[in-house]
């Protein structure tokens, strides 16, 4: 997954994205997908939600402001004029298997890459492909192996402004997955499907390809006797969460990040 600089513009609409989300789930456990947009001279809020009362983004995009008025002021930001698109009182399909790859680090989600590298203080956005996303504004180029700028409309992505129900969750417990076993089945990368969906022998219908020493297969089935699946129960870990923290915060402590397992990840 990309690491993106909570100090960028590509942070910003992230960010605020995870701060609309948290104003809906403030009123209640809603499914939502909020995407923003930077159009340059407006922000475009689409998306869509169970909750049946309009926020008033408005009001919101003033608390916003005040909350981070450092950042929006370095970037150019001394308004944001807001289009509502959001649609409310909207049940949303829940989708049932997602694809996420991990690495052999404190934060799986990211390489060893983009951990030694996310503190540079240049507002840059890396991928794991080791691509530096740089801001128009930024001239500190020089050092910069391989860079690209963003495009003119930056928009939101996954996992920010998705609720828990929305494909959220699946990615904080496959991370959860993958932060016990990477070290036992002596893998730096790992694609990882997770599935809610159960197979003909009662299984769920998970996929992993680990690059290890180990057969796929093997340690696929090892994944399925050690770890539970019980999404809705995994949910009170994150009870105290604040998702904004995924961009402000990403190599924080996260409530998901605990080795409970990681005894019983044993391949024979």
């Amino acid at each position: 997954m990309k690491y993106i600089n909570p100090n960028s513009n590509r942070g910003i609409v992230n960010h605020f994205a995870d701060f609309i989300l948290k104003e809906i789930n403030n009123q209640g456990e809603h499914d939502s997908v909020i995407e923003v947009s930077d159009c340059g001279k407006f922000f475009i809020v689409n998306g869509f939600t169970s909750l049946e009362t309009p926020l008033q983004l408005n009001e919101l995009k003033e608390s916003y402001l005040k909350q981070n008025n450092d950042v929006l002021d370095v970037l150019g930001y001394k308004d944001l004029n807001i289009v509502d698109l959001v649609e409310y009182d909207v049940s949303p399909t829940k989708k049932t298997d997602y694809y996420f790859t991990f690495y052999n680090t404190s934060r799986p989600t990211y390489s060893d890459f983009i951990i030694q590298h996310s503190n540079l203080d240049n507002s840059l956005s890396l991928t794991n492909d080791l691509v530096y996303e740089v801001n128009f504004s930024n001239d500190d180029i020089d050092e910069l192996p391989n860079f690209i700028y963003p495009p003119i409309t930056i928009t939101s992505e996954f996992p920010y402004g998705y609720s828990l129900n929305m494909g959220r969750l699946h990615y904080y417990y496959s991370e959860y997955i993958a932060h016990n076993i990477m070290t036992s089945i002596n893998s730096k990368k790992m694609l990882f499907k997770i599935s809610t969906r159960i197979n003909d022998n009662e299984d769920y219908m998970i996929d992993i390809n680990a690059n290890s020493m180990y057969k796929d297969e093997v340690i696929k089935s090892m994944v399925l006797d050690v770890f539970n699946f019980d999404l809705e129960s995994f949910k009170h870990t994150l009870s105290s969460y604040d998702f904004t923290d995924d961009i402000n915060n990403p190599f924080g402590s996260k409530p998901w990040l605990f080795k409970d397992q990681i005894n019983n990840c044993i391949i024979f």
